[in-house]
């Protein structure tokens, strides 16, 4: 049994020091202890902003409230929201070895900082756009490791259950997931692997028992390459019955359909959320989640939050409770 230890927190460049110590602190009470944070604030023109003589910079105070709170912090490293749309591997080693360059120099010495996030949300490629993530990530990783000795770097991919490609993704098995992980961690530089647990591109209809080999065959992978294999835990699901529905959600919008304002974005139920974790426990070494500031946290306005909020504290807290027992 194991508890989530943090979510990926969205970060903008329009955060106050009062919006950044609630959510730190919502996280803190729910039991977490790692910050996992992305967004606009970790782009290369908002980073160069925020060197300008007296700009407020929300990722510094972010850090020094996370260390007060006796977290750790995993930053993105992101060349561009829309890579996947352009594939341009000259350009986004050059960003990326510029991000790199000022998150290091900047906030790599702080004592909450513990690593760098891969922002490539990956499912399998093949051909060109195989070697495109392969050099990126290793060159990223380079910079990472040069430039911040001790630092962890992690990535996040996804898996496709879409046998009938209803939602235009070319379908692999597990098997072949399970390959296309052990190329990609043969001579590469990774030290975790948070894998999404959705497997439907957040689909409510995916049972949990589906989402199983893809879970044992990344852990397969992992395991011959000394990697770490965390479970990324989704918070919240929409609450279409099947692939035809969640395609008509998406609609042109993409997978988040026209946004977290949908009436059919749900957050887990709490016996679901029990079932994904206990599932992921037995292949994780560590859970952490995505949704928690988007539909959990107190400060994410979504209506209903606070009551679940509640609940979900108590929850992760006793789960966390409990492991500590076990260890002991």
């Amino acid at each position: 049994m194991k508890a989530i230890r943090g979510s990926l927190y969205y970060m903008n460049l329009n955060g106050s020091k009062t919006s950044i110590d609630r959510e730190i602190t919502a996280q803190a009470k729910a039991g977490f202890d790692l910050l996992w944070v992305n967004g606009p604030a970790f782009s290369l023109e908002s980073l160069q902003m925020l060197g300008e003589q007296g700009q407020f910079d929300p990722i510094a105070y972010m850090l020094d409230e996370a260390h007060a709170m006796g977290m750790k912090v995993i930053i993105e490293v992101m060349a561009d929201s829309n890579w996947y749309m352009r594939w341009d591997l000259e350009a986004d080693l050059e960003r990326s070895d510029r991000i790199v360059s000022i998150l290091a120099q900047r906030y790599g010495i702080h004592p909450a900082f513990e690593g760098y996030y891969l922002g490539n949300e990956l499912y399998i490629v093949h051909g060109k756009d195989k070697e495109y993530i392969r050099t990126l990530w290793a060159s990223i990783a380079a910079q990472c490791r040069s430039s911040t000795p001790g630092c962890k770097i992690v990535a996040s991919p996804f898996f496709v259950s879409d046998s009938h490609e209803v939602l235009g993704y070319a379908y692999e098995s597990p098997e072949a997931y399970e390959q296309f992980w052990d190329e990609m961690l043969t001579g590469g530089d990774l030290d975790i692997v948070m894998l999404q647990d959705s497997g439907a591109e957040h689909g409510a209809f995916y049972s949990v028992e589906e989402r199983e080999p893809y879970f044992a065959a990344v852990a397969n992978a992992c395991n011959r390459h000394g990697v770490e294999l965390w479970g990324n835990i989704e918070l919240a699901e929409i609450d279409v019955k099947d692939y035809i529905e969640l395609k008509q959600f998406r609609g042109e919008h993409g997978a988040n359909g026209e946004g977290f304002h949908d009436r059919r974005w749900k957050r887990v139920p709490l016996p679901k959320l029990n079932e994904k974790s206990e599932l992921a426990s037995k292949y994780c070494r560590h859970l952490v989640s995505w949704g928690f500031s988007q539909f959990v946290s107190p400060e994410s306005g979504m209506p209903g939050c606070q009551s679940y909020y509640e609940a979900f504290c108590r929850w992760n807290l006793d789960r966390r409770g409990k492991a500590v027992q076990h260890e002991s």
